[in-house]
């Protein structure tokens, strides 16, 4: 009887998708939002918030969809927010020093480390999580140097990277302990950056092969190949994030993403104003640029919403608007639905299919 009932409300249109929503850090309002995205039409509807004591930054949402972890700045902090099941609300279950003002933040794959970069103060940083919550200080802290931007784990734990833009222009390499939470040198040493390159951001591809950096001020794309024994990373290409015939010299790049599927890199470009669409060669991981489509002002985050990877969410830092995009799964092209009023410098996107 039950089947047959869920089998007519489909047969009725009724709408049998989970709940998705969308976290904005605000950072002038010092709030994080919560926004419902309507998994039909791609409409985005404000549905809460919750006031944060500094200005919010990064987020990372745990794998079991449980927990929320934010960095905020002044004060310099991380804090641990529990995930409504029903409807994503909020609620602030843990708060602890951060070693900086973190620019990033990034779970492992055990879920039990918190791992943070920090662009103003040069370091990294490996912090604990017990029972889903943040808990005292660091573990480790390391001096990396100027404008480390990003942090990520290998996929399988063993390795972490961390990009740093402008003088720097490399990428750090590590051998990660995720029994004791350490990062160490990697003794094969750092990745050099493309020439006026400043890798920002890194996203793994899913075959674990391949690594792509955004680069902020080349205002390009790098592919790398990755060698799983040795936790290293090798140049293979670098790519324009830019039309042909532009030729304006201000802006800079900023986020990068890349779908589920591994068919497609998007990156976005501030000053262009742009999300801009990569193609992936399947069988070489060399990039061919597919477009670029507008956004709102300064586009610092954005986010390719889990689930179906139907919709991408990219939020103008620079006029506080949120803009929607329906995704075309077989070209990887970009169709604009709404573009909304959000919160006072929105500089984290990160979007959730309730479980």
């Amino acid at each position: 009887m039950k089947y047959a009932l869920v089998f007519l409300l489909i047969l009725a249109g009724f709408n049998l998708r989970a709940e998705t929503v969308i976290y904005v850090s605000e950072r002038g309002e010092k709030k994080i939002g919560c926004y419902k995205l309507d998994e039909t039409t791609g409409l985005l509807t404000r549905r809460s918030e919750v006031s944060v004591s500094g200005s919010p930054g990064a987020f990372i949402i745990s794998d079991d969809k449980k927990h929320l972890y934010a960095a905020v700045r002044n004060p310099n902090e991380f804090v641990s927010y529990s995930l409504d099941p029903e409807t994503g609300d909020l609620t602030e279950i843990g708060k602890v020093p951060a070693s900086g003002g973190a620019a990033y933040v990034y779970l492992d794959r055990s879920q039990q480390w918190l791992l943070a970069a920090y662009y103003g103060d040069g370091l990294v940083s490996v912090s604990r999580v017990i029972n889903g919550i943040v808990t005292g200080g660091a573990v480790d802290i390391d001096e990396v140097g100027s404008k480390a931007h990003c942090i990520q784990v290998s996929p399988d734990n063993r390795f972490a990277f961390t990009p740093h833009t402008g003088e720097l222009n490399c990428v750090d390499q590590f051998v990660f302990d995720a029994e004791a939470g350490t990062l160490k040198r990697n003794d094969l040493g750092n990745l050099d950056g493309v020439e006026g390159g400043g890798p920002r951001h890194m996203q793994f591809h899913p075959n674990g092969k391949w690594v792509y950096l955004v680069n902020e001020q080349g205002k390009s794309v790098t592919h790398c190949l990755y060698d799983q024994e040795k936790g290293v990373l090798s140049k293979q290409g670098t790519l324009s994030t830019l039309p042909q015939n532009y030729v304006e010299e201000k802006g800079s790049c900023a986020d990068i993403e890349i779908s589920q599927d591994g068919r497609f890199v998007y990156a976005s470009n501030r000053g262009h104003d742009s999300i801009a669409v990569f193609a992936i060669d399947e069988s070489t991981g060399v990039l061919n640029s597919l477009e670029q489509v507008s956004t709102g002002q300064t586009p610092r985050s954005f986010n390719l919403i889990p689930g179906g990877e139907e919709f991408l969410v990219a939020a103008g830092q620079g006029d506080g608007t949120l803009t929607t995009y329906r995704r075309n799964a077989e070209t990887g092209r970009l169709t604009e639905i709404q573009k909304v009023t959000g919160g006072d410098g929105p500089g984290w996107v990160l979007g959730l299919e309730l479980p």
